[in-house]
């Protein structure tokens, strides 16, 4: 019963990991692409530095073993059963067959056996990142062959070269997915605010003789302006960032000044969630820094304060010094960070466990946008929180002036 039962249970893991093996390599988008010169390249040299006739990067899908670059071959695809890749992929290293017509594990393959008549086959799996085996880099000869140190060395090299094309070919998908992303959510978030524009201009129009409606359709342009304004500075800011262009502006300044001015320009967003932004300084403290960057810093986390905080709750924003440090510390009463959250808070295009309270949009570029400013500024940010429902509090530390 025990062997029954252990025999059931490894089927279940090895389902399951075949099932994520496929699943990473579906997530390659790789499967029926076209040809491509760089893997071509490396099947060719493959085959000539190891002087073997046929050299193939093969992947192996649910029910065909596909052949993504081929050298001395010119079949696209073969069944997944029997072959020889299907067994190559279960191996962590060099899976070696050097005479074939004489091996327990090849000598009835069909490939073996008939009339291609293999005699010699070496793979080297290609593993990813994530440690699944997607299919194999491999040389074949029809006659037994055997393989020095040296060169079964080299055969792993360039797997491994395999392996960073495709990583490189996903980066740039990604990259490429990333600026689409970034395009489609400027374009919806520029255009909320440009769309009301005309509508707030009518509205004074119609109110000519009504000073208190002006003051507070002229509340709302500026708080569409700042919306329009943050999207740009955000997107420029990655620019530069992701340039490694990002080129600051120092001088001595009052940290209470800047502080106070965000959370001034800040306050009509809070009072239209019913929140209440309340600012204090322990200490005051002196900078040397750049005034337009730290205030980004600072905007960005206050307004995320108050976007993801519930209506009606109260948000903390506090100065102190601590050492050689001066500490900015926003404090709200919103959802909280999960585990997963505290782990990608600061990387770009991540989406968070907590949502917008009132129907904001987020770009995804903020935070890791004041990670690298804060960065520059040889400073640090963090972030606490206790759990679910139980708030977040940023902490911001920055250099004290030596002067």
């Amino acid at each position: 019963m025990n062997n029954v039962t252990t025999m059931k249970t490894n089927s279940k893991v090895n389902s399951r990991t075949e099932a994520d093996r496929i699943k990473a390599l579906k997530n390659q988008e790789i499967l029926d692409t076209p040809p491509d010169g760089s893997f071509d390249r490396l099947t060719k040299l493959a085959a000539k530095l190891l002087d073997m006739p046929i050299a193939i990067i093969s992947l192996v899908d649910t029910d065909r073993i596909w052949f993504k670059s081929k050298y001395g071959l010119e079949v696209q695809e073969i069944g997944r059963d029997p072959g020889l890749c299907s067994s190559a992929i279960l191996a962590d290293d060099l899976y070696l067959v050097q005479d074939a017509k004489n091996d327990i594990r090849t000598l009835a393959n069909p490939m073996v056996a008939g009339s291609f008549g293999l005699g010699f086959y070496a793979a080297v799996p290609l593993k990813t990142k994530d440690g699944y085996n997607l299919g194999t880099l491999c040389v074949i000869d029809k006659k037994p062959r055997t393989l020095k140190k040296k060169e079964k060395e080299l055969l792993k090299n360039i797997a491994d070269l395999v392996i960073d094309q495709m990583d490189l070919r996903m980066d740039a998908r990604k990259a490429i997915q990333h600026h689409h992303k970034i395009i489609n959510i400027t374009a919806h978030d520029l255009k909320n605010p440009l769309s009301i524009m005309p509508l707030l201009a009518d509205m004074i129009l119609m109110n000519k003789e009504n000073p208190k409606a002006i003051e507070d359709i002229g509340l709302q342009i500026k708080d569409a302006g700042k919306r329009m304004n943050r999207i740009i500075n955000e997107l420029l800011s990655s620019a530069s960032a992701d340039g490694g262009k990002i080129q600051l502006r120092l001088k001595s300044l009052e940290l209470t000044d800047v502080v106070k001015g965000v959370v001034e320009s800040n306050m009509i967003l809070a009072r239209n969630k019913g929140q209440e932004l309340i600012f204090h300084v322990v200490n005051e403290c002196t900078l040397f820094a750049d005034h337009q960057r730290l205030t980004e810093i600072l905007d960005n986390i206050i307004n995320n304060a108050i976007k993801y905080s519930p209506f009606e709750k109260k948000i903390y924003v506090s100065i102190k010094s601590r050492a050689n440090s001066a500490v900015v510390e926003v404090k709200d009463e919103g959802p909280g960070l999960t585990m997963d959250d505290k782990k990608n808070l600061f990387r770009k295009f991540t989406s968070l466990s907590a949502q917008p309270t009132g129907n904001e949009i987020s770009t995804g570029l903020g935070l890791s946008i004041v990670k690298d400013l804060v960065m520059a500024h040889k400073g640090s940010i963090t972030a606490t929180s206790e759990g679910a429902g139980k708030g977040t509090t940023f902490i911001l530390e920055l250099p004290l002036s030596e002067g």
